[in-house]
């Protein structure tokens, strides 16, 4: 697709390429989340490594009110909510990261308050990679639907179901780049998987196995 292609106008220069070929459908899933990848992990370096640091500092925040919780058996879930409010309000990036931030503090701060599943092993790391998983959604998935008419004329459960399908490997691969990202400061050495070799098996050779 030729520099400057708008074929979805709510859609960030990113991403035009992988929706097109996901509305196109003549991949496979594989290739689908390698393009995919790539594009949310240049989104990522570009426009949202600044957020690591605070990402970090709420999971911090966050690893201390467990330690006291588990000394007092009591949480203050609301002055929690409003550090979170606090934090990302004094963060010195762009309204849309600190939005994003914010998202992801809290959405961890929902499942440690209703008892849901929550990763407590490394908190700032999770907060990080829930900060990429808000990136990945809000700049891809959410915006997907918000066009009238899809390219190829492709209709909107189908672009739907198959977007979907690339959300566990999508996941995956978010929570690889969330450790390296932790662990380094920051996202410049962050690299997608190898890329996956599909490979075609001969039928009439396979039954003579």
């Amino acid at each position: 697709m030729p520099d400057g292609d708008i074929v979805h106008s709510q859609l960030s220069w990113f991403y035009q390429n992988p929706y097109k070929l996901l509305c196109e459908g003549k991949d496979n899933n594989s290739e689908y989340a390698w393009v995919v990848k790539g594009a949310v992990i240049r989104d990522i370096k570009k426009n949202y490594g600044i957020g690591i640091a605070y990402a970090k500092q709420i999971g911090e925040m966050f690893r201390q009110a467990m330690e006291n919780a588990d000394q007092n058996s009591s949480v203050n879930w609301a002055a929690l909510s409003m550090e979170i409010d606090r934090q990302v309000g004094q963060a010195k990036v762009k309204h849309h990261v600190q939005e994003l931030l914010r998202r992801a503090g809290k959405g961890i701060l929902h499942e440690f308050r209703y008892h849901h599943a929550a990763e407590t092993s490394n908190l700032p790391e999770a907060v990080v990679e829930r900060f990429f998983q808000e990136v990945y959604k809000a700049k891809f998935e959410q915006r997907i639907p918000l066009t009238p008419n899809h390219h190829a004329d492709v209709d909107n459960a189908t672009i739907t179901e198959r977007v979907e399908s690339l959300r566990p490997d999508m996941l995956a691969e978010i929570s690889k780049w969330a450790s390296k990202a932790t662990a380094d400061g920051d996202v410049k050495n962050l690299r997608r998987s190898p890329r996956k070799k599909v490979i075609e098996i001969n039928r009439d050779e396979d039954d003579l196995r």
